[in-house]
């Protein structure tokens, strides 16, 4: 082999090895970023469950307090429609 061709094959085996160590890095790389992705989305859930569970008792507080208000409401509106008819 010629002195160029001992050259190519080491440079050829050089780039081949640079190639392979950016593709190790890049993979590494790619699965830290699909762990962080999965950290994300597991503080996502919890946060999910916590606003359903404090969304609940709020719920039924409003739930509560609209019955209250509709009791309050119920007899003032029978004597209005009862005053309306009362007129004719």
């Amino acid at each position: 082999m010629s002195a160029l061709e001992i050259a190519l094959v080491i440079l050829i085996s050089i780039w081949s090895l640079i190639f392979v160590i950016i593709a190790i890095a890049l993979l590494v790389f790619l699965r830290q970023v699909k762990l962080a992705l999965d950290r994300i989305n597991k503080i996502l859930e919890n946060a999910e469950d916590v606003a359903e569970g404090v969304g609940a008792p709020l719920k039924m507080a409003a739930a509560g307090v609209a019955g209250l208000l509709s009791r309050f409401k119920i007899p003032s509106l029978k004597r209005v429609i009862d005053h309306s008819k009362d007129k004719k």
